[in-house]
């Protein structure tokens, strides 16, 4: 079955079960005496200069609408696809709940994310767990607007730190293409392609009086639909009550606490705070500069974390030095070590070791060993520019026996990615 035919079936299994949804959903409804609204778009040319505006608006503004919404979000990858549909309540700047509802296409049942504005909450009722993120509201845990660099969040676009729209502007092909009618508001058609090869593109469906995005298709590298997510009903309101971001933990349910994600810090910082040497690839895809990086401790060790975006996208490195002592790391209750698919893939040669090269929903990772160091890199560009990153790594001399645990150190990251941002 092509990719195509795959992507129609499951829309149309995710229509099946909306229509039950939707058969009571009163009809959107238009924010009034709100801030911000887009007003009149100045006075440009038609096309390109209006889309870098929709653009500008949603980055630095999109954050400010308050909403109560259903929101269907489909991700297809190499081993299959899923698909999910939430509910999500929104007040702004930075109080959002949504509660994913289980149906024949999730591959999950019910559970809830919660963002209070001073930390995450993630309830998985199947596990009798709490994951608890302090000091992670979702516009500071991946930098930028709700959701993070890379994120798929329909409502904003995640843009680095900074002038976030000048490095997408830098990298990539804004254009208008049409104005459709979605969720019934209006909305300006926006595609974002990449200027450099093996990079994903998108299409953003930007309401025309709210700086906010209704609909966002992700196509990968090689020109294929990645993930889609669009609002099927939606109120713009701002009469929403704090206590629905206030989680009521059930009785005998366990909350564990993972630390929370601490702001970016140059190179130079982390060389210095970090107890060991963190190399950095010396070959970096056209169009990426280094963001910045964070020290994570797991246990007795630490880990460096290093980020590369292109404004829109994000490549993650993560180093992990050699154990003072074999033995596996302890995990994150609920979650294996693998974390899904990870421990699917095909060997790669990489210079002077061997290494993994695996699919992960919509991204794609590598992932080897040197010098006693155990090094990762994810993103959702062409594989042969994260091999060619690999490629680069010097590793250090190694100082102490490798360890016989692969991969647990980055669990809290794709509990962050996979996870929480979707």
């Amino acid at each position: 079955m092509s990719k195509r035919l795959v992507a129609a079936v499951v829309v149309a299994l995710v229509a099946m079960v909306l229509a039950g949804i939707l058969a009571y959903q009163p009809a959107a409804q238009t924010q009034t005496n709100m801030s911000p609204r887009l007003g009149s778009p100045p006075s440009r040319a038609p096309g390109s200069d209006l889309a870098h505006s929709l653009l500008r608006a949603v980055i630095e503004r999109g954050n400010e609408v308050s909403f109560k919404a259903t929101q269907t979000i489909i991700l297809w990858y190499p081993t299959g696809s899923s698909a999910c549909i939430t509910n999500v309540v929104h007040k702004a700047p930075n109080l959002t709940r949504t509660d994913y509802l289980p149906s024949a296409t999730a591959t999950s049942g019910y559970r809830v994310v919660i963002s209070d504005g001073e930390s995450t909450w993630h309830y998985e009722p199947s596990l009798g767990v709490v994951f608890h993120m302090p000091g992670t509201a979702p516009d500071k845990s991946r930098g930028g607007s709700r959701g993070g660099p890379g994120a798929d969040s329909p409502g904003t676009v995640s843009a680095a730190g900074g002038d976030g729209l000048a490095l997408i502007e830098a990298n990539y092909d804004i254009s208008l293409v049409s104005t459709e009618s979605l969720a019934g508001r209006k909305a300006h058609v926006i595609k974002l392609k990449p200027k450099n090869p093996g990079n994903p593109s998108r299409r953003i469906w930007v309401d025309t009086e709210l700086p906010f995005i209704l609909r966002t298709e992700k196509y990968g590298p090689d020109g294929f639909i990645s993930s889609l997510s669009f609002y099927n009903y939606i109120e713009f309101t701002s009469q929403i009550d704090d206590d629905v971001f206030r989680l009521q933990v059930p009785p005998g349910v366990a909350i564990v606490t993972i630390p929370g994600t601490e702001d970016l810090m140059t190179l130079e910082e982390l060389q210095k705070k970090a107890g060991f040497a963190v190399p950095v690839p010396e070959f970096v895809p056209a169009g990426y500069v280094l963001e910045g990086g964070t020290l994570t401790r797991r246990g007795d060790a630490e880990v460096a974390h290093i980020r590369f975006t292109d404004g829109l996208n994000t490549i993650s490195f993560f180093v992990e030095p050699p154990a003072p002592r074999a033995g596996r790391r302890p995990g994150v209750p609920g979650f294996s070590d693998d974390v899904g698919t990870m421990n699917v893939g095909r060997q790669v040669a990489l210079d002077g070791s061997k290494g993994l090269l695996a699919d992960y929903q919509d991204a794609t990772l590598v992932r080897w060993e040197a010098s006693g160091y155990e090094f990762t890199l994810i993103g959702e560009v062409d594989e042969s520019l994260l091999l060619d990153m690999a490629k680069s790594v010097n590793a250090p001399q190694p100082r102490t026996p490798a360890r016989d645990s692969f991969g647990g150190s980055v669990i809290k990251f794709f509990y962050e990615f996979f996870w929480a941002g979707r």
